[in-house]
C-alpha cells in the first residue's frame, strides 16, 4: 500500500506530494512582541546574551552564555551553562532536561517552548500564536497564557528573594450591566476596563482577562506598600473613567483582592490567586470599589 501522506491518487493519475522534513523550532512566547521560531540546527546551539551566543536572548536576566540546546533529529536537550539566573521549566529550576512541546521554558524574564513541525505548517503559527494565547474580545493574554508566564516569575523571584503581587479584579455589579443596556454595553465595558489597565500597569507587569468579568494581575519588584498604590492607582482609573453607551452614562468601579508573597514563602500561583480570589470576595462585602490587602 503507497504511503498516503505522500500520494494522492485522482480519478485519472497518482500525484506524487512533496515530503516535508520535519525539525524542532524554538518559540520565542514571551514577551508577545518578541514571538518569533527559530529552527534549530542539528547539534548544539549557545542561548545567551552575548555576541558569541548562536540564537541572541535581548533580555538583563539573561547571561552571555547561558544555557546550551541540542537537537539530534529526535530529541531535544538543554542544559545550563552555569548562568547567574539559571533555567526553568514549567516553574521548576532544572541543570539539564528534555523539552517536549508541552514544556514551558524560561530563561531570564523570556518564556520559551519547543515545536515540531514542517515547512508547511510555519507560514500558519503566528495566527495560531494569537489565537492560543489572546481573549478573543479584550485582546490581552488569556488565562492559560497568564498561568504559563507566572510560574517562572515565581520561581525567579524565590531564588532572588522578592515579592511578586497577583491582583485579581472585578467589575462591580456587571449583571446590572447586562441586564440594563445590553450584553454588547456589557462588551465594550470590558474592552475599555482592558484597555485602561493595560495603560495603567507597568511595562512588566503581567496583565490576562480571568475569566468572565474577571483579571488579573502579576507584578513583581516591589514591595507591599508600592503594590497597594498600584492597585489604588487601577481602581481609581476605572472609577474616573466615563463609560457611554448608547449617549447613556455608565457608572463602572471594580474591587480588587491582592495577595502579595516573598522568597521562599511564595507558593504555587494557583494558590496565589486563591488567596487574591478571598480578598476580593471581602472588598465586595465591604462596599465594592475597593482593594482589599492581607492583613
Amino acid at each position: 500500500m503507497q504511503d498516503l501522506e505522500k500520494t494522492m491518487v485522482t480519478k485519472n493519475q497518482t500525484i506524487r506530494l512533496p515530503e516535508f522534513e520535519t525539525r524542532a523550532h524554538l518559540i520565542i512566547l514571551y514577551p508577545r512582541e518578541l514571538f518569533r521560531q527559530i529552527p534549530l540546527k542539528i547539534g548544539k546551539s549557545i542561548l545567551g546574551r552575548g555576541i558569541e551566543a548562536d540564537i541572541r536572548l535581548d533580555d538583563g536576566l539573561v547571561s552571555r552564555s547561558h544555557c546550551e540546546i541540542h537537537w539530534d533529529g529526535k530529541t531535544v536537550r538543554i542544559r545550563d551553562l552555569n548562568s547567574t539566573n539559571g533555567i526553568f521549566i514549567d516553574g521548576q529550576e532544572v541543570k539539564e532536561a528534555v523539552l517536549d512541546s508541552e514544556n514551558r521554558l524560561q530563561i531570564g524574564k523570556m518564556v520559551l517552548k519547543i515545536d515540531f513541525k514542517d515547512s508547511s505548517e510555519e507560514a500558519f503559527d503566528r495566527e495560531l500564536f494569537e489565537a492560543a494565547t489572546t481573549d478573543p474580545l479584550t485582546k490581552i493574554s488569556n488565562r492559560r497564557t497568564f498561568l504559563d508566564r507566572c510560574g517562572g516569575e515565581s520561581a525567579l523571584a524565590r531564588r532572588n528573594d522578592y515579592y511578586v503581587h497577583t491582583l485579581l479584579l472585578d467589575v462591580d455589579h456587571f449583571k446590572k450591566v447586562n441586564d440594563q443596556w445590553g450584553h454588547q454595553a456589557g462588551d465594550m465595558v470590558l474592552k475599555e476596563i482592558a484597555r485602561l489597565l493595560k495603560e495603567e500597569k507597568r511595562e512588566s507587569d503581567l496583565l490576562a482577562r480571568y475569566g468572565g468579568e474577571e483579571f488579573i494581575l502579576f507584578f513583581s519588584g516591589i514591595g507591599l506598600e508600592d503594590a497597594y498604590r498600584s492597585a489604588e492607582r487601577l481602581r481609581i482609573a476605572v472609577e474616573k473613567q466615563i463609560f457611554v453607551w448608547n449617549d447613556v452614562m455608565i457608572p463602572v468601579t471594580i474591587s480588587l483582592g491582592l495577595s502579595s508573597k516573598k522568597g521562599k514563602s511564595i507558593p504555587k500561583i494557583e494558590e496565589m490567586i486563591a488567596e487574591a480570589d478571598k480578598l476580593l470576595y471581602i472588598a465586595k462585602e465591604n462596599g465594592r470599589n475597593q482593594v482589599a490587602i492581607e492583613t
